[in-house]
């Protein structure tokens, strides 16, 4: 019942072929098109920025800094380069302006990357640009 109100793939006029890594895929599209090749380059810049601050430091990236990096590191190989931003923009907030509830949920599960790895990754994405 709810889907005649929704505007679900289900009820689009190509009898809903549609499927979501279309739809997705049709959102990255235009969202990495708003991106010019030079705004990519400053985003890949930030988040190396970001990596060697934590180069620096005595420690490897926390739990939430970890989980911004990596969904960054996720927007950024599909093309989302503005949720990317987001994530890095949440990655440097200081301690006390974090969401607990998401700090709690997030060191709910083991930390899994270094910043060597993080660096690979974004290594990987460097080299697709186009």
């Amino acid at each position: 019942m709810i889907a005649s109100f929704t505007g679900l793939p289900s009820q689009c006029a190509d009898g809903g072929d549609m499927k979501g890594a279309d739809i997705h895929r049709a959102s990255s599209t235009l969202e990495s098109m708003r991106f010019s090749a030079e705004q990519k380059v400053e985003v890949h810049a930030t988040l190396e920025a970001i990596l060697d601050r934590l180069d620096g430091m005595p420690r490897g990236p926390d739990g939430w800094e970890e989980t911004c990096l990596v969904l960054a590191l996720n927007f950024l190989e599909s093309g989302l380069y503005e949720r990317a931003l987001k994530e890095l923009e949440d990655c440097v907030l200081p301690a006390d302006e974090r969401s607990l509830w998401r700090e709690q949920q997030i060191n709910r599960n083991p930390r899994r990357y270094s910043v060597v790895r993080l660096r690979a990754r974004l290594a990987g994405v460097k080299a697709t640009i186009r």
